[in-house]
């Protein structure tokens, strides 16, 4: 089987908390960990290889021709905040997908409200503070069955019988005030679906297929990632409601799953074509997607 690389540009949209630090430099790096356990398990001819930039302090990758996928992490920030990073991180998010079709795109949190207004904004998608306040700790996400299967089909050509279904739930962390709202059934593009949806949150992530990928959840959080975060952002909060908190970030999660979901969508091909984006090592390097 011939080995597959996929080169990863972490966008940083914010600093890990304090407590973190030690253990964790930038959001990147945990993002990175995941994914290379996950192609051990279910891609082992898949190598990842990632750079970190600080798009808070405006580093982008230099040469474009050498990525395969933009990762936009989470970020304390606001997608609509009139900050000068962020309309740049707007502006370059709506160029890689525009002219650099051969890029897939992944955001979390943060990254999916930004990629959702950057790219479907013209569509009626608004990001906006959510009327139900935040949605915290470890919540299970219902996967649609559309998306499962287009995904599914998309990396059989990989994986082939030994592709595991992709599961119906997902339980990750949460950390979010924010949320995206489509204002109609019908106003996403026809290439684009929706990922999933929690009692919570109707827009869990959006997709379309070989191309964007979001979630609204923090699979590269962990049980110590997270309550170190609600330490510093719910400082000031009642205690019992911080506490409640704290329970239910103190829960089993699959973010080995969804770490092996988000792999499957940097090694999918588009539908009925022979198109992926990661480069066969040795080989020529893959077409772009149109």
């Amino acid at each position: 089987m011939s080995s597959i690389k996929c080169r990863v540009a972490m966008l940083n949209s914010d600093t890990p908390v304090p407590n973190v630090l030690p253990r964790w430099s930038t959001y990147g790096k945990m993002f990175e960990e995941l994914l290379i356990a996950a192609a051990s398990r279910v891609a082992p001819n898949v190598t990842i290889e990632s750079v970190d930039y600080d798009v808070q302090r405006f580093e982008y990758p230099p040469n474009l021709a050498e990525v395969d996928v933009i990762l936009i992490t989470g970020s304390a920030s606001s997608s609509y905040d009139e900050e000068e990073w962020i309309h740049r991180l707007d502006n370059f998010v709506r160029d890689v997908y525009l002219n650099h079709h051969h890029i897939r795109i992944f955001g979390s949190c943060f990254g999916h409200q930004l990629v959702c207004q950057s790219l479907l904004g013209g569509h009626g998608l608004r990001v906006e503070q959510d009327p139900q306040g935040w949605e915290l700790g470890v919540q299970e996400i219902e996967i649609e069955e559309k998306f499962r299967n287009t995904l599914r089909n998309g990396t059989k050509y990989l994986l082939g019988d030994s592709l595991k279904n992709i599961p119906e739930t997902l339980r990750i962390q949460f950390v979010h005030a924010d949320h995206v709202v489509i204002p109609s059934p019908g106003a996403l593009p026809r290439t684009w679906m929706t990922v999933g949806s929690t009692r919570h949150c109707a827009v869990q992530g959006v997709y379309e297929p070989a191309r964007v990928f979001t979630l609204q959840g923090h699979f590269e959080f962990d049980r110590f990632v997270n309550t170190e975060i609600m330490k510093v952002f719910g400082a000031k909060w009642d205690p019992k409601f911080l506490q409640e908190t704290f329970d239910a970030i103190n829960s089993d999660d699959d973010a080995q799953a969804a770490a092996e979901i988000v792999l499957l969508f940097m090694l999918e091909k588009a539908s009925g074509r022979d198109v992926a984006a990661c480069q066969v090592v040795g080989g020529l390097r893959t077409p772009p997607l149109e």
